[in-house]
């Protein structure tokens, strides 16, 4: 029986030996102090392996020796930074990482809105302006003033809407926390959009792979040609339609003759009420342009 084993070990020592180059171990301790140890790459947790560097095979058996002493690869997966305070007046700026799902055909957050309503959010950094579903309005108890400041949107099939703008006062998503966010309100979509004004603040790294967005805040002023998240184009464009509608109804009033304003009496009131209404517009946005720092040129 003992010839039996000692020439079945030899063997089995012969086949190894001509086995070839062995394959690369992987070595890891789990969270319970278990040592595990595999040849599959694909088997090894994120972050907890130690690669063990391959031997070359011998074509024959060595002298017996003691082994020599191996150092150990250890392979970390880069950490995630962590959200640090802000200094005031330092440049270097907080990083968020959000988590979306991996390798998915759109980035897709919840979004809490004034800390009350949790809302599904899409990012689109090519989008022009965020908007937010109307569902979400109601439930914040935001009533939406009839004389509020509407912008005309594109909506699905090419169908120009005109929509109403709302401020909402506090948005989180993660760690993220901005205020006074400007959305325009559809009744279309049960999902929010979040766009240009938003993450202008922010300089933006997307990580399909890992399902990771990491958003480094800006600070205010820093991007050339915005203000307030919103670019100097579309202030200059807001502007310009409110004074255009306003121009419009002066033009409108003053081609009544004298002879028939008795007669265009409630014509006149209807066109005094629209101005009225623009004028409010006009003062408000010219409120957010102050606060926002946007140039007198663009207004």
């Amino acid at each position: 029986m003992a010839r039996n084993t000692t020439a079945a070990l030899v063997c089995l020592a012969s086949c190894l030996l001509a086995a070839g180059p062995r394959a690369e171990l992987y070595q890891w301790t789990d969270e319970h102090g278990q040592v595990h140890v595999t040849d599959d790459a694909t088997k090894v947790p994120r972050g907890k392996s130690v690669t063990l560097d391959p031997r070359p095979a011998r074509t024959r058996a060595p002298a017996p020796k003691a082994p020599p002493t191996r150092a150990l690869s250890v392979e970390k997966a880069a950490p995630v930074p962590k959200a640090a305070p802000l200094k005031p007046g330092a440049e270097a700026q907080r990083t968020h990482v959000l988590q979306f799902q991996r390798a998915s055909h759109e980035i897709s957050l919840d979004v809490t809105l004034s800390d009350r309503v949790v809302c599904n959010f899409k990012a689109d950094t090519g989008a022009s302006l965020n908007t937010v579903p109307r569902w979400a309005i109601d439930e914040l108890g935001i009533e939406i003033d009839p004389d509020a400041e509407k912008i005309s949107v594109v909506g699905v099939g090419g169908v120009v809407m005109t929509v109403p703008l709302v401020i909402i006062p506090t948005l989180r998503v993660g760690t993220v926390s901005v205020e006074n966010v400007e959305m325009a309100v559809l009744d279309t979509m049960t999902s929010g959009l979040l766009g240009m004004p938003f993450f202008n603040g922010f300089k933006v790294a997307i990580d399909p792979a890992e399902g990771e967005m990491r958003l480094t805040e800006l600070r205010p002023g820093s991007v050339e040609g915005v203000y307030g998240g919103v670019g100097a184009e579309i202030w200059r464009k807001r502007f310009a339609a409110l004074n255009d509608q306003i121009a419009a109804l002066q033009k409108a009033r003053e081609a009544i003759p004298s002879e028939a304003e008795t007669s265009a009496h409630g014509y006149m009131q209807r066109l005094d009420r629209e101005e009225e209404k623009l004028q409010r517009q006009l003062e408000e946005l010219e409120d957010r342009a102050q606060a926002a720092g946007v140039p007198a040129r663009l207004r």
